[in-house]
C-alpha cells in the first residue's frame, strides 16, 4: 500500500505521464466512477492514481461540547479509522489487479476529503480527477448539492 507521501512521475513531461485520480471512499458511487474510469477513459501510458482519504471526523467519533470524551477514546477511534482506511485501500489495490491496470493506491489523512484530495491532486500535478457521484436524488440534489 503506498500512502500521502509517494509521489509519482513528473506529469510535465508529455502525454505518456499524464496522472489520473480516482478518489475513492469504498461506495457504490465511488465503484461505479472506477468502472466509468476503466471502461471510458483509462489507455495504456496513463498513471493512475486510486485516492482514498481517512475523514476522521465524519462519524462523530471526538464527542462535543455537550459530551466530554476520555483523551484514550479519542486516539483509539483515531486509529480504528486509520485501520478501515487502510482495509479500503487494499481493497482498492486487488480492483486494480482485477482490472490488470497498473497504478498506485494512496490513503490520505486529513480533514475535508474533497480539499486533501485536491491539494494532493495539485502536487502530483493531475491531469484528471474523477469522482462518484453522492448518490442523491434529483430533489436532493437540487436542494443541497451535488458533486
Amino acid at each position: 500500500m503506498y500512502t500521502e507521501n509517494n509521489t509519482m512521475a513528473d506529469a510535465s513531461k508529455g502525454p505518456a505521464n499524464r496522472i489520473a485520480v480516482v478518489a475513492m471512499d469504498g461506495s457504490e458511487a465511488s465503484e461505479a466512477a472506477l468502472d466509468f474510469f476503466v471502461k471510458n477513459v483509462y489507455h495504456e501510458g496513463l498513471d493512475v492514481v486510486l485516492m482514498h482519504c481517512v475523514h476522521h471526523r465524519a462519524q462523530n467519533t471526538y464527542g462535543s461540547v455537550w459530551m466530554p470524551v476520555e483523551p484514550h477514546l479519542v486516539v483509539h477511534a483515531y486509529h480504528e479509522e486509520r485501520k478501515k482506511g487502510e482495509e479500503v485501500c487494499k481493497k482498492l489495490k486487488a480492483k486494480l489487479d482485477t482490472y490488470k491496470i497498473g497504478g498506485q493506491v494512496i490513503q490520505l489523512d486529513g480533514g475535508d476529503p474533497g480539499h486533501t484530495i485536491v491539494q494532493k491532486c495539485e502536487e502530483l500535478g493531475t491531469s484528471v480527477i474523477v469522482v462518484g457521484s453522492r448518490g442523491l436524488g434529483a430533489i436532493r440534489r437540487t436542494l443541497i448539492g451535488s458533486i
